[in-house]
């Protein structure tokens, strides 16, 4: 079963991504300079791939989703703009890159998400290589593919389908194939700041936190597999409400 690959630690990426990072024109957002509630992550998109309006909406609505309906965590959302200084605990960038990864990983990769930790243990920067999440998506529509012929076969040979082929792909995988790049994106992303928030290298056994996924999960159309366990919600809520500021505390933008 073809899976796909979400992290990975190696002290070589993550100073190529740092020194990646020093290059981006960056300036102070406007839209987010008022302080972060107790239930609030700014998070600033810098989209170097360009996708369309139509997947960025579907992007982030579906990291809104995974965040606001497991977590209660509204995403205040700033786009192609963040600041200069080092960011809260409450803040992070979001980067989709057009690439493959390949420049950091010397070599193919399945690896479509990275959130590279700094000297201090904590990261604050996600990555998604777009051209991974079309790769994965090729795969899912070969998949689809090969058995939606099977099925084909067996109807015209007046037999029932071998069983086996709903677990390479469901007879309705055609409907999920449109949406899937974008939600690869999204669901990479989502993982990733989970990693970065709570400063977490390893995987969960189930949800959204999991080492790798298998193809035919996308193809169902279930979110379950995506989406966060009560101990991470947990830890998330605990974190933003001790990273929000009190009514004293100065402002730091």
């Amino acid at each position: 079963m073809e899976t796909v690959r979400r992290l990975i630690n190696n002290n070589a990426v993550r100073t190529a991504v740092a020194a990646t990072l020093l290059t981006l024109p960056t300036v102070a957002a406007a839209s987010a300079q008022e302080a972060a509630s107790a239930n609030e992550l700014v998070v600033y998109l810098i989209d170097h791939q360009y996708v369309s309006s139509t997947e960025m909406a579907t992007i982030q609505n579906e990291i809104d989703d995974i965040f606001r309906e497991e977590a209660a965590v509204e995403i205040r959302w700033v786009l192609e703009d963040s600041p200069r200084r080092r960011l809260h605990a409450n803040e992070l960038r979001f980067l989709i890159l057009a690439s493959d990864g390949t420049r950091w990983f010397h070599g193919p990769s399945n690896v479509i998400g990275l959130a590279p930790h700094d000297d201090t243990g904590v990261g604050r920067n996600c990555f998604v290589f777009y051209r991974q999440a079309l790769w994965f998506r090729q795969q899912a529509v070969l998949r689809c593919r090969e058995a939606t012929r099977a099925r084909t076969q067996a109807s015209a040979a007046g037999v029932a389908p071998d069983p086996s082929i709903d677990n390479l792909a469901p007879a309705q995988c055609g409907e999920r194939l449109p949406s899937l790049t974008p939600l690869v994106v999204a669901r990479a992303a989502a993982h990733e700041i989970v990693h970065i928030l709570l400063n977490k290298l390893d995987h969960s056994e189930a949800g959204l936190m999991r080492e790798s996924f298998d193809i035919t999960e996308w193809l169902v159309g279930d979110e379950a597999p995506f989406r966060l366990q009560p101990q991470e919600v947990t830890a998330l809520q605990e974190l933003l409400r001790q990273a929000a500021p009190t009514a004293s505390s100065p402002s730091t933008h």
